[in-house]
């Protein structure tokens, strides 16, 4: 971690992901130590579900506790918004509801003045359908992006309204007001790099 910020400088955000691999203690240890770093945020010191204990993680540092994405519908979330388990919340649009479901959830973390910074993992459809959530909430802080090595085959699943000819330029994904989510399905892009041996819908 040293490395990288000395690298990058003091103003690029940096996050870290511990995959909720860790015990309180641990991972309370872990928060303080990064503090020299000033992280954006530590993401899933431990499981979710526990949020006493995400609460005792986030009351013994001051590195920003970041978790959601194994969260589920908005009353998945309610209990870490109402006992303050976390500073900025990251609820995976494609999977914890949909693109309504996950509105209203940024909804519900605003009302405890939570940044809302969606986990992502996920196809050009995701993304795009997780960026009009983006969009749309007051309090959307960032979105996470781990698909540039992929990026051609990315920017060949989908056609790209008003000319553009990537889904990601400069660091951003540009919004589209046409009907949808913005994007169309290319299948020849699809077919294209299909995994041989498997449906592609498979």
């Amino acid at each position: 971690v040293a490395a990288v910020r000395e690298a990058v400088g003091p103003d690029i955000d940096l996050c870290i992901d511990l995959h909720a691999r860790y015990d309180v203690l641990s991972a309370s240890r872990i928060a303080a130590e990064m503090e020299r770093f000033n992280l954006l945020w530590l993401e899933e010191p431990i499981p979710a579900e526990n949020v006493e204990a995400l609460k005792q993680i986030r009351m013994r540092t001051k590195t920003p506790i970041c978790v959601g994405e194994n969260l589920y519908l908005r009353w998945g979330f309610r209990e870490l918004f109402q006992n303050y388990g976390a500073d900025v919340v990251m609820p995976d649009v494609p999977k914890c509801g949909g693109l309504a479901e996950s509105r209203k959830i940024a909804n519900l973390a605003e009302m405890y003045y939570v940044p809302f910074a969606p986990h992502l993992v996920s196809t050009p459809l995701g993304t795009m359908a997780t960026c009009h959530v983006c969009a749309s909430v007051p309090n959307f802080l960032v979105l996470e992006w781990h698909a540039l090595e992929e990026r051609e085959a990315w920017d060949s699943y989908v056609r790209l309204p008003n000319g553009a000819r990537s889904i990601v330029e400069d660091g951003h994904i540009a919004v589209s007001d046409v009907p949808g989510i913005g994007v169309e399905l290319n299948m020849d892009g699809v077919h294209k790099h299909a995994v041989p041996g498997f449906g592609i819908f498979e």
